[in-house]
């Protein structure tokens, strides 16, 4: 380990400040951890982690929440408070998961969606915690096709309520974080009927228990969804309303208004809005990758420049199969975390413009949405990509618990929301993105945001073949990023022309996905290297300009090789052009296989968060790995099923028969 970090071409340290929010926020952390590491009901102090049951998990997850809020409560320091909820954030995804739920979910919505009054009366008890809320927008028989949810929220004139109602079984609230067990309120997303019409979705405050029972409210059914794969303290769950009637001034209502006198229903400026809560939502990918992917990959890295195989005892890193795998993904968290840091400032922005100046807010929102969407998708993909290439990177050692890597493959897949829903989400995208290709081409507006180079849509298809002839081309993002715009013009070219010619849109939805990844690329791309640049609203100190160059460029390289097919079957790029690619992706890969180390010690993940042996910082793997096993339960002596199951077979006194 000492070797490989001695091998750094840059300032670790200032690396590790930037991306904990600099040296104060970074000593902030470490006194965090410490805090965290040290108090018993934060931590498990005796035992392993890895071997709570469920019920221990669920347990041990509200202790954390709610020692957690007593801290925060007693603390004098909100940067302190703050810290120590990250820290536990990183130690535990379902601890990180059911304060996402509640502090960002469920008090986003009521922020984003409520008006002043409704925001003034929910704040405090959910700083406090003294209400616990959930987000129930998702359906037994519905996900991301908003349209479709069945959950309706009826007005009753007469009595100034609303009913919420489930009226069939595909209607279940399904896989809502808090709602198994825990959550006393929700968020849920209903179709609004009143006078008989349907008004479209919008959001909704539900009681869902009894704070002093912990039972289901009167005409609530939730329960808990069951085993899964990861996140075993979180207790998702089920909801079914039947007729359950709450107050008319539980509607949010920022954007919409209902009288009560005429019962007119005013609706918002625009149906996207109630979309709103979704984007930070899909903008925290980042977060989380940075918190499961991150972790996996510091852990596969490690154990990667100890471990030693071969004629001559070689290390597994130095394999060219083996580091062309893990880099491009360590350099892919570098561009999503930039990226994410980017968005997220974005987001910031419009959040001010939608309480301020709504035309400027709703002028945004759909490029924001589709961006989102697109992120959401491609990152979770990727993650998931990365999380198996590190599985693979341990061999037989990545199947053992007490290696922390099935378990973040297990809540990587409880985060993301699957194969199908990320098609979902690129199809948003796509469709946004053939909206706007086509009002280029009518003239009908100018493009801005991720979409402004569609603007110079005739330009860039005028170039039918790549300009880029000299192999040194491939070591720039702007070599990189022209592919992939020229890839998502000629391919909406495309598929518009086939739809105006009468074509059904089914018949284009795997290009349309395709080309939605391409253009996520694309724009993921450009935020970074405005960034690199210091065109950005995110400022990189200089001296580690150099290296998220590196990394960006290693990642794209990775996008292109994997997408070469396309590029070379549209007759863009040439067989020389693509072996320039493959090989400068190999040489970027051998070059920064020496920044490994250094890389992921960056992430500065302390040993008790990542909890593995062979992800120890020291090296020191094997005897910390043995004496894990050593220490887990049933490791030594006869299992408690030997007498009546074992010993019947094997003892001849018993069966009759001798040894010999």
């Amino acid at each position: 380990m000492a070797r490989e970090r001695a091998k750094a071409s840059f300032d670790v340290e200032a690396m590790t400040h930037f991306f904990a929010g600099g040296r104060e926020k970074h000593e902030c952390m470490q006194k965090a951890f410490r805090i965290v590491q040290r108090d018993p009901e934060l931590t498990v102090q005796e035992g392993n982690f890895f071997d709570l049951t469920r019920d221990e998990h669920r347990e041990f997850t509200m202790r954390q929440i709610k020692r957690a809020v007593e801290l925060r409560n007693s603390l004098n320091d909100p940067q302190l408070s703050e810290a120590i909820f990250r820290a536990l954030v990183l130690y535990s995804e379902s601890f990180g998961m059911r304060m996402y739920v509640h502090e960002l979910l469920f008090k986003s919505a009521i922020n984003l969606f409520g008006d002043d009054e409704q925001k003034q009366a929910w704040q405090e008890d959910i700083a406090k915690c003294r209400v616990l809320g959930c987000f129930a927008m998702t359906e037994l028989g519905h996900s991301s096709a908003l349209r479709g949810l069945e959950t309706t929220a009826t007005y009753d004139q007469d009595r100034d309520e609303f009913v919420i109602d489930s009226p069939s079984l595909l209607a279940t609230k399904w896989w809502i974080g808090m709602a198994g067990h825990t959550a006393t309120h929700c968020v849920a997303i209903c179709q609004t009927i009143v006078k008989d019409k349907n008004h479209g979705i919008n959001w909704f405050i539900v009681p869902l228990r009894d704070p002093k029972t912990g039972r289901n409210a009167p005409g609530v059914v939730a329960g808990d969804i069951g085993a899964k794969a990861g996140r075993a303290g979180l207790d998702n769950g089920w909801i079914q309303f039947n007729h359950v009637r709450i107050p008319r001034k539980n509607m949010l209502s920022k954007w919409i208004s209902l009288d009560p006198k005429t019962a007119v229903f005013t609706p918002a400026p625009n149906p996207a809005i109630m979309y709103g809560t979704l984007i930070p939502e899909r903008l925290s990918i980042s977060e989380g990758t940075h918190l499961i992917v991150g972790q996996a990959l510091t852990i596969a890295t490690r154990y990667g420049v100890v471990r030693q195989q071969g004629s001559n005892d070689e290390h597994i890193m130095d394999y060219q199969t083996h580091y062309v795998k893990l880099m491009p993904s360590i350099s892919a968290l570098y561009v999503v975390r930039v990226v994410g840091w980017i968005l997220d400032a974005h987001w910031q922005q419009m959040s001010h413009f939608a309480q301020n100046d709504q035309a400027k807010y709703l002028a945004r929102l759909a490029d924001m949405h589709s961006v989102a969407a697109g992120v959401k998708a491609t990152v979770t993909w990727f993650g998931s990509e990365i999380l198996e290439r590190c599985r693979r990177a341990c061999g037989g050692h990545a199947y053992s618990a007490y290696n922390a890597i099935p378990g973040l493959i297990g809540d990587w897949g409880v985060t993301t929301t699957g194969a199908g829903d990320n098609i979902v989400l690129l199809q948003q995208t796509g469709r946004y993105l053939l909206n706007a290709v086509k009002d280029v081409y009518a003239g009908a507006k100018t493009q801005e945001g991720s979409v402004a180079y569609f603007n110079d849509a005739q330009d860039i298809l005028a170039r039918s073949t790549c300009p880029f002839q000299d192999a040194r081309d491939w070591a720039h993002l702007d070599a990189i990023i022209d592919v992939l715009r020229w890839g998502v013009i000629n391919k909406l070219a495309g598929i518009a022309q086939a739809l105006g010619a009468g074509e059904t849109y089914n018949n284009y939805q795997l290009q349309t996905t395709l080309v939605a990844e391409l253009h996520t690329y694309a724009h993921m791309f450009s935020l970074f290297n405005d960034a690199v640049k210091g065109n950005s609203i995110l400022e990189i100190p200089e001296p580690l300009c150099a290296t998220f160059k590196q990394t960006g460029v290693l990642y794209g390289l990775e996008i292109l090789v994997t997408h070469l097919a396309t590029f070379l079957e549209e007759g863009y790029l040439n067989g020389d052009q693509a072996k320039a690619i493959r090989t400068m992706h190999l040489e970027q890969c051998r070059v920064l296989r020496d920044q490994a180390i250094p890389l992921v010690d960056v992430w500065a993940f302390p040993d008790f968060i990542l909890k593995a042996p062979i992800g120890r910082a020291d090296g020191d793997i094997y005897p910390a790995y043995m004496n894990t096993l050593r220490s887990a339960p049933g490791c030594f002596g006869p299992p408690a099923y030997y007498e009546q199951l074992v010993r019947p077979l094997v003892d001849p006194d018993m069966n009759g028969k001798s040894k010999l």
